[in-house]
């Protein structure tokens, strides 16, 4: 049965409601009023818009589409200096419609000339490290791909598996998937820990296979589970194999989730890991970790691993930011060398979000990569072409997720053909971000500032992720990553430590999948900077950091407008249906399942707001005059 208090609401996953809609189950707030892109006022750029627009490509465009382009043409008006320029606005709108719309009969499975020469560029596949898998260098992480955060083994809270494999997030996981599939993505990650995501994507493929879309050798699956004592594991472990087993019959890669130390519990949950490799229900071992580069270093050194999945980002080494690498400088790239070295899989975890809300991109890092690219496809490449990462993990939580990591797709086919030079266009952007990153810090800082600085498991900094925080501030004052910022600070500020505790107690009890706490004046901080080039400047940043980003502090658009801090775009164009959640969210994922969907993370998947405001633009473009 369902578990919730009232049963599960109609009205979940339906988004927010119009003001004269009424429901006796639930009482949603009215839709925001819809504002119009200001490019519409502007009769001449409005024309030169609209003639990029036709019958046929309007037919092709979905509306999350057509929103996501008309938000970029906005920004690029009001923000990106094209407010005068119409024929530059009608090329980027035809270069948009384009890069929505070129891969969509590798969805229908057209035949024909046209049709072969668009599968050539479709996502390709790669050797992943030892393992030997041909994966393709896109994953489908399944994070988002689910009806509820709250993990499927919580007793009384979860909803019951016939509510959830019957609900509207289970069509989209099914559609996402055979996107996917059709698009030449062939690995699909989940975790025990990712709400109901396991079951509902198991389930999917499942479906597919049992419908004679796809064989069960033509994808990959991996799952992930927390190291732990010998006991836990195996509870853990019957829970994932319940899922799958029967189903999809083995397990292609099985991670050790969250992993930070060589102890115990990873030394018991890897003998287990191999046992169940020699029965034949996994076939890799490999660990997922968000910890820091020196942790990360000594887990690839026990040669004990097939592959890794590890933050190493653009923008950002994650918690490894900062962190001593142990060959002399900082951050998880000397992680991802070591691991090719000794020829292990490089999964790159979240470029999107967690390597910098590069859907909700700022006004900064929108400008920098300019026009002819896109954040997200930017991130792609970089990882590609100069970590080395065999994969990269994108959250999907619709179809339309894909536009612009195809674009980055073909963009590497069209280099194999000799037809661009993608390091040239890479490389230019880099030196544009960086040329904005010495104006902003200076180039001492660039060279030395997140250098001999010791991680948050060090007792001198009692366990003040240092190194985070300054990587924190350089992201907010040179490219104005706000949201992202403030994000990732809140996440250390959630960190209990008791001081009444031992530091080994109290290190014990961190979590490893967000380790390190925020930034704390009463702690002297003289022994753990000793050995930087310039603690007190480094103590200056800190305060800062703390100063903005703290839980208490919200400033207002126009204050962060004028820091420089306001985002350029929003690619989110309905809020993925499971709700997007943060450290702060727990609360409110316990009153979505005790309620039904009726509190808490409510108003999730495409409700009025973005009906209306696909509706509105369709017609804005619906001018019959102007179409070809």
């Amino acid at each position: 049965g369902n578990y919730s208090l009232f049963g599960w609401s109609k009205k979940a996953y339906l988004g927010d409601s119009s003001p004269e809609e009424k429901d006796t189950q639930q009482s949603p707030r009215p839709a925001p009023a819809i504002a119009l892109p200001t490019l519409l006022s502007n009769s001449t750029i409005y024309a030169a818009v609209k003639e990029a627009f036709t019958t046929k490509n309007l037919d092709l465009l979905s509306d999350e589409s057509l929103i996501k382009i008309f938000r970029q043409l906005e920004f690029w008006h009001k923000d990106g200096g094209l407010g005068n320029d119409p024929l530059a606005m009608k090329h980027l709108a035809h270069d948009l419609i384009e890069q929505s719309t070129w891969y969509l009969p590798l969805l229908t499975k057209q035949s024909g000339a046209a049709a072969c020469e668009i599968s050539s560029f479709k996502v390709p596949t790669v050797r992943f490290g030892k393992t030997n898998l041909n994966m393709s260098t896109v994953t489908c992480g399944g994070m988002r791909l689910q009806s509820t955060w709250m993990p499927d083994f919580v007793p009384l809270l979860r909803p019951s598996r016939k509510t959830v494999l019957g609900s509207l997030p289970q069509e989209n996981i099914k559609r996402c998937i055979r996107s996917c599939l059709a698009l030449g993505i062939n690995h699909f990650e989940t975790a025990r820990f990712y709400g109901t995501s396991e079951y509902q994507m198991v389930e999917a493929l499942y479906e597919l296979i049992q419908e004679g879309e796809v064989k069960r050798e033509d994808f990959i699956l991996q799952t992930k589970i927390p190291a732990s004592s010998d006991k836990t594991f195996r509870k853990f472990w019957k829970q994932s194999w319940d899922n799958i087993g029967e189903k999809l019959g083995y397990i292609d890669l099985f991670s050790l989730h969250a992993v930070a130390e060589v102890n115990d519990n990873l030394l018991t949950s890897l003998d287990i890991c191999e046992e169940l490799k020699r029965t034949g229900k996994i076939r890799h071992i490999g660990f997922s970790t968000h910890g820091t580069s020196e942790q990360i270093m000594a887990l690839i050194n026990t040669e004990r691993f097939e592959y890794v999945n590890l933050h190493e980002h653009f923008f950002t080494s994650y918690h490894g930011t900062g962190t001593p690498d142990t060959r002399g400088g900082q951050g998880n790239l000397a992680c991802v060398k070591r691991a090719l070295e000794l020829d292990m899989g490089i999964f790159q975890i979240s470029p999107i979000d967690k390597g910098g809300k590069l859907f909700r991109p700022s006004k900064w890092v929108a400008t920098l990569v300019g026009k002819e690219l896109n954040p997200i496809s930017f991130a792609l490449l970089y990882g590609w072409k100069k970590i080395g990462v065999h994969t990269a993990s994108i959250g999907l939580a619709r179809p339309s997720d894909l536009e612009e990591v195809m674009n980055a797709a073909k963009l590497v086919a069209l280099e194999k053909q000799g037809k661009i030079n993608l390091d040239k266009i890479i490389n230019d952007i880099i030196d544009r971000m960086n040329v904005r990153k010495e104006q902003v810090v200076g180039n001492e800082w660039m060279e030395k500032g997140l250098l001999n600085i010791p991680g948050p498991y060090d007792e001198t900094t009692d366990a003040i992720h240092i190194g985070h925080i300054l990587g924190l501030h350089e992201l907010l004052t040179v490219f104005g990553m706000y949201e992202y910022c403030r994000d990732r600070y809140s996440s250390l500020e959630q960190t209990k430590w008791d001081k009444k505790k031992s530091w080994d107690e109290r290190v014990k009890n961190m979590s490893r999948a967000n380790p390190g706490r925020s930034y704390d004046a009463a702690v002297d901080l003289t022994s753990a900077l000793e050995k930087h080039y310039n603690p007190s400047l480094v103590l200056e940043k800190l305060k800062q950091v703390h100063e903005w980003l703290n839980d208490d502090t919200k400033l207002s658009d126009e204050e962060l407008d004028k820091r420089g801090w306001n985002k350029g775009y929003n690619l989110t164009v309905w809020t993925e249906m499971p709700g997007e959640v943060d450290s702060r969210a727990l609360h409110q994922i316990l009153l979505q399942v005790l309620t039904g969907g009726r509190m808490g993370l409510t108003q999730t998947g495409p409700g009025y707001s973005f009906r209306t405001e696909a509706q509105q633009l369709r017609q804005a473009t619906l001018n019959v005059s102007l179409l070809r």
